[in-house]
């Protein structure tokens, strides 16, 4: 059997604009403070005494139910669609190897497995071993597993149409189950935090393994809507590994940002945005912005060969996997406190004034933590940068 994604042309270089999406995702995700306690942007905006800088800080945390969409709601569902734009290409690898559909299948599996359990270990408190404080599903990673067994499913067995009818079908059946099926004891629409057809389904099958405080839901939002996150950003990545000409590829992209931000408008009226349920006017505006971001690094990137300035980014995107472990097991404020704590607690030995008085407690030494701790993750990824030492999953 012939996979219909073996009939795009293998790229002949490295993708610099998904190297660096990579990287500037894991940046915002390491920067806005949610893992490894190194928020130098988060930190830095708090610091600043200006209405501007206090507005970006806002940005940088998650919106409320119903409120305007923030920057920080983007960062969890724009690593999916980085996923989903590496798909074509890794495929692609195995099958110029002559991997058998047994053993790419077997890949999938294997792969869904790994960042599933990784997931558990991250979000879901699994090393503690403590069962009252595991959670099942808590994690982008776990999200990312089922999003990608089910795009895998989908990219492996259709071609570009017949993956644009299950995208259709994925997002449609999900706003149908939202829309028509009963939630007990409220009916069928009901679309609230805490009383929804998704969030019932949790209750029911999860429980106590998930965190219930949390609006976000899992058992149907992620096969039905996070999947069509990595699909979005899989048709993206076999666009630019086709044969087109580059500024085509630019045009497509270009044009797929807009009509999905068309789409995801519109639908929004009946069908609002709603990040914790991942509706599918949210997953649409997602693909627009990432289709954005990726057609703009496109064309700077490949096509205009600027790359010098974005090896910032491609140092933390070459590991964004184990980073992202990392930060989740470890503490890097610990490590790079012993290098500046003696500035920022003003309570040196044998050191007086200088940079510990215009520190001192407060806002600008979260700062000054925060980025000893982002530095710290920074240069252990560019050492094993330097030595080759790629994570794979």
């Amino acid at each position: 059997m012939e996979y219909p994604i073996a009939e795009e042309k293998p790229a002949k270089i490295r993708l610099g604009s998904l190297d660096v999406m990579r990287g500037l995702v894991m940046f915002l995700l390491l920067a806005d403070g949610e893992i490894g306690h190194a928020g130098v942007l988060s930190a830095l905006f708090a610091a600043i005494d200006q209405p501007w800088a206090q507005a970006l800080c806002h940005q940088l945390r998650y919106s409320q139910w119903g409120d305007a969409i923030h920057v920080k709601d983007l960062i969890r569902p724009l690593f999916i669609f980085v996923v989903g734009v590496a798909m074509p290409y890794a495929f692609g690898n195995r099958l110029r190897l002559g991997e058998t559909k047994r053993r790419l299948y077997l890949h999938v599996f294997q792969r869904t497995g790994i960042l599933f359990f990784l997931g558990t270990i991250a979000g879901g408190h699994l090393l503690r071993l403590d069962p009252s404080k595991f959670y099942l599903f808590n994690n982008v990673l776990e999200e990312i597993a089922i999003g990608y067994l089910v795009a895998s499913l989908v990219i492996l067995n259709f071609r570009v149409r017949g993956q644009l009818a299950a995208l259709a079908a994925l997002l449609l059946g999900y706003w149908a189950l939202i829309l028509l099926a009963p939630v007990p004891g409220h009916g069928a629409g009901v679309l609230t935090p805490h009383v929804n057809f998704p969030r019932y389904v949790d209750d029911v099958v999860l429980g106590d393994l998930r965190p219930v405080k949390w609006t976000f839901t899992w058992i149907v939002s992620l096969p039905m809507a996070s999947s069509c996150i990595v699909l979005l950003g899989a048709l993206a990545g076999q666009l630019l590994k086709s044969a087109k000409k580059p500024w085509a590829k630019v045009g497509w992209l270009s044009a797929a940002a807009l009509g999905y931000l068309v789409l995801s408008l519109v639908w929004s009226r009946w069908y609002p945005m709603i990040v914790a349920v991942t509706t599918g006017s949210w997953v649409l505006f997602v693909g627009a912005v990432g289709s954005a971001i990726l057609a703009l690094l496109y064309l700077i990137i490949d096509i205009g060969g600027f790359r010098k300035w974005a090896f910032f980014f491609v140092v933390i995107g070459s590991n964004s996997i184990a980073v992202y472990m990392a930060a989740h097991l470890f503490d890097f404020r610990n490590i790079g406190n012993i290098f500046v704590k003696g500035w920022t607690t003003n309570q040196n030995v044998g050191v007086v004034g200088g940079l510990s008085d215009w520190v001192g407690p407060g806002p600008w030494s979260n700062f000054v933590e925060a980025l000893a701790a982002f530095i710290v993750i920074w240069l252990i990824l560019y050492w094993m940068y330097r030595k080759k030492t790629f994570i794979r999953v």
